[in-house]
């Protein structure tokens, strides 16, 4: 079904007032408004360009803006508007499923019955985007720290938070120059490199990373019922504790399962970044949350250990060079220092150990 909307606006100019009538194009798929104008445009270029990056670029708009549009709208429709291929050097491609090119001719059709009305319409011209380094990441707050340290020394970057499995699926397309993440082998023990060798990664670097601590919060009160993770873990098992869930490719959700040897058969969410379940428990709509420390400390939350984590970037051999800034911050004294003053983190040569209780 389509929408055709006008909307009516003014300006004031001076004494004077100029009012004028501006149509936009909506496109809904079973009465659901899924896709505008600005989505349709990038679907267009992707269908043009053959990769969601190289669509970004020709429209001048962040590459994190662009997945972003695409993400919205397969989460609100349930369906994939874009199937993704394998990149190498270059980046990934990236095609219309059958339901986007359905979409996309039906916006067509309502974009010449307005022209026929209207006169030709004229997209806005937009400048050139320059792309930068890709980072596709699970959500950390000392990453964001590092991401944001990069830009404001004048790095070109664009961060997606997909969560673990989404960024190496990412990296692995040629979608993004780094993913960065904490996927747990429980077969061997070991984080990420296990993922990376069954996946289509070829000649993966590690950049850098650190260790953080990943605890179980609570909502205020159950500390005194709860006074060791195995308890509050059986807890969790048999139905009695509600568990704020983690969006799809969560590497904690998938720690949170190999914790409790099962799904979590009570949930909440899903929440996209450990901030976002801290505070689902917060509010009381959850009993507990798999989180790091710092998300479960902004909200005062008591909360019992459960792990020291890797948590590390990578990148592919023909991405190194695009990668280097991000591997530089994660070396630098700067992030010794942020590491130093942000309980819960520890750098990657350091020992893990694991504090007794919880704080009061």
């Amino acid at each position: 079904m389509l929408a055709a909307r006008g909307d009516t606006w003014e300006t004031r100019v001076g004494d004077r007032v100029r009012i004028a009538t501006r149509y936009t194009i909506e496109v809904l798929v079973d009465g659901v408004p899924a896709v505008g104008e600005e989505l349709a445009r990038l679907l267009e270029a992707v269908e043009e360009a053959g990769s969601l990056s190289a669509a970004a670029r020709r429209l001048g708009i962040p590459y994190s803006r662009a997945w972003d549009l695409v993400a919205r709208a397969e989460r609100l429709l349930g369906r994939p508007l874009l199937a993704r291929t394998r990149g190498g050097a270059s980046r990934g491609g990236a095609r219309l499923t059958p339901l986007a090119k359905e979409i996309l001719a039906a916006y067509r059709s309502a974009r010449e019955r307005l022209e026929k009305l209207l006169g030709p319409i004229e997209a806005p011209r937009l400048p050139a985007h320059e792309p930068g380094l890709v980072v596709a990441h699970s959500s950390d707050p000392l990453l964001e720290a590092v991401l944001e340290h990069l830009r404001s020394s004048g790095a070109r970057l664009d961060a997606v938070c997909t969560g673990s499995g989404l960024a190496l699926a990412m990296l692995s397309l040629g979608e993004a120059d780094a993913a960065c993440m904490h996927l747990y082998d429980p077969a061997g023990g070991s984080y990420n490199l296990p993922y990376l060798e069954r996946s289509w990664v070829e000649n993966p670097v590690l950049l850098g990373g650190y260790l953080r601590q990943l605890v179980l919060a609570l909502r205020p009160g159950l500390e005194t019922r709860y006074k060791s993770l195995k308890e509050a873990l059986e807890a969790i098992r048999r139905g009695k504790l509600v568990v704020a869930a983690r969006n799809r490719g969560s590497g904690t959700a998938l720690r949170l399962f190999h914790l409790l040897g099962t799904a979590p058969p009570r949930t909440v969410g899903p929440a996209s970044t450990h901030e976002e379940a801290a505070l689902l428990v917060a509010t009381g709509r959850a009993d507990a949350a798999l989180v790091v420390r710092a998300a479960a400390e902004r909200y005062g939350l008591p909360w019992l250990h459960a792990v020291w984590e890797r948590y590390e970037c990578y990148t592919t051999r023909p991405r190194e060079e695009a990668a280097r800034p991000l591997a530089e911050a994660l070396s630098s004294d700067w992030l010794r220092r942020l590491i130093e003053t942000h309980p819960g983190y520890r750098l990657l040569e350091e020992p893990p150990g694991s504090p007794a209780g919880s704080p009061a």
